[in-house]
């Protein structure tokens, strides 16, 4: 992956509805409700972090090994990038 920071698409609406993260797919008509950490993931993709920082915090928030967090983490956020929840962000 690259070392460009991750940003929520403008496509995607979210919403915490009785602790669990909802993402809405406005275009789609879709929900998505997140697990414990895919919401961390989602809350650390706020324009500032990349793949392997998100990465970083995950395994040392959830207790797992980093090779397992960054592969984990890599893969999930290609998911979002496909459905166009996340997107990288544009380099200045």
């Amino acid at each position: 992956m690259t070392s460009r920071p991750l940003e929520r698409s403008r496509s995607t609406a979210w919403q915490s509805i009785d602790g669990e993260l909802v993402l809405l797919r406005v275009r789609a008509r879709e929900l998505l409700g997140l697990n414990e950490v895919a919401r961390r993931i989602w809350e650390l993709a706020d324009g500032t972090r990349a793949v392997q920082q998100i990465a970083a915090i995950v395994a040392a928030e959830f207790d797992v090994p980093p090779e397992v967090a960054e592969a984990d983490t890599a893969r999930f956020v290609e998911e979002l990038i496909g459905l166009d929840a996340l997107k990288l962000r544009e380099e200045s």
